[in-house]
């Protein structure tokens, strides 16, 4: 397989493969594959029909995620068998992530493999409605952060729409938040690169902005984008986290100002940290979207 790096003018040929298969999970948009496909850490490759996505970030075993053929109801055996060969070609044992929906149905169909519920990488959904509204007692604790931030910045903050332009004010955003963390966390580091990228070319990714000033200075910024008819993913999502209520209002301000015309908001995965987890349950989501790894049985 030959496997090339991801350039953006590869968006059209990547969504010919991804768009019949009608997914609603983060990975297989093309703004997701491209974002993080700094170096070689994503690749694709095309083959017979079908298309691989190989990662290899740092140190970590390479894996794929689960190839896609051009037409869903194709031979998808003989996909996973060409991947399967490539893997014990460079010495590597097959591994598949990203696992869900239409494609676990099709991997389910093609025996000597297993499947392992990879609840790290589910996806959280949420009514764009609930987001919108805060509404219910569920999230009556979410409605106070906002009031309690409306009664200390309601003079001075704005919602305002992000744009390309506002690239360094949005790496400012970063660098704070950044400040402190434990940059030993999954993404940390190769995040900032990700908003580089995503921001750089937000018109031909089809990326919607939104962001918090305070004062005039942005505070909180946001990027998202709509998968299809009923339902749009935020990819990034940033904020001074010393600002009480702030998360909270950058969520539902970019909901009411962007996304009322789709049903649900897909939020992605908590990548198995213990206050991410806290923090996506606490919004009571509708559903999650389950994925799985898959390995030979």
């Amino acid at each position: 397989m030959d496997f090339q790096l991801i350039d953006i003018q590869m968006k059209a040929r990547v969504e010919r493969y991804t768009k019949p298969w009608r997914l609603q999970c983060s990975e297989y948009t093309f703004t997701n594959l491209y974002m993080w496909g700094k170096e070689e850490c994503i690749r694709i490759a095309e083959q017979d029909g079908a298309m691989f996505f190989l990662s290899k970030c740092g140190a970590d075993e390479p894996f794929m995620f689960a190839p896609l053929t051009e037409d869903p109801e194709g031979d998808y055996a003989a996909a996973l068998a060409a991947a399967v060969d490539y893997f014990r070609s460079e010495g590597l044992t097959p591994h598949f992530r990203g696992i869900s929906g239409p494609i676990k149905a099709a991997f389910e169909r093609c025996p000597g493999y297993r499947l392992i519920d990879d609840r790290d990488d589910s996806d959280y959904v949420y009514s764009m409605e609930s987001l919108r509204t805060l509404s219910g007692k569920k999230l009556h604790g979410k409605r106070n952060h906002i009031n309690q931030f409306r009664a200390q910045y309601g003079d001075v903050f704005e919602y305002v729409e992000i744009t390309a332009d506002m690239l360094d004010e949005c790496m400012d955003v970063y660098c704070e938040w950044l400040s402190g963390k434990d940059t030993s966390e999954p993404g940390v580091l190769g995040e900032q690169e990700a908003i580089r990228r995503i921001m750089t070319h937000m018109d031909t990714l089809g990326v919607k902005g939104g962001g918090i000033r305070i004062g005039g200075k942005l505070a909180a910024f946001t990027l998202g984008e709509q998968i299809d008819e009923e339902i749009a993913v935020i990819h990034i999502e940033k904020a001074d986290s010393a600002i009480p209520g702030l998360y909270t209002i950058i969520n539902q301000q970019f909901v009411e100002h962007a996304w009322t015309h789709v049903k649900y908001i897909n939020r992605e995965e908590d990548m198995g940290l213990p206050g991410l987890r806290r923090a996506k349950l606490s919004y009571n989501p509708a559903f999650m979207i389950d994925k799985f790894r898959g390995v030979l049985a």
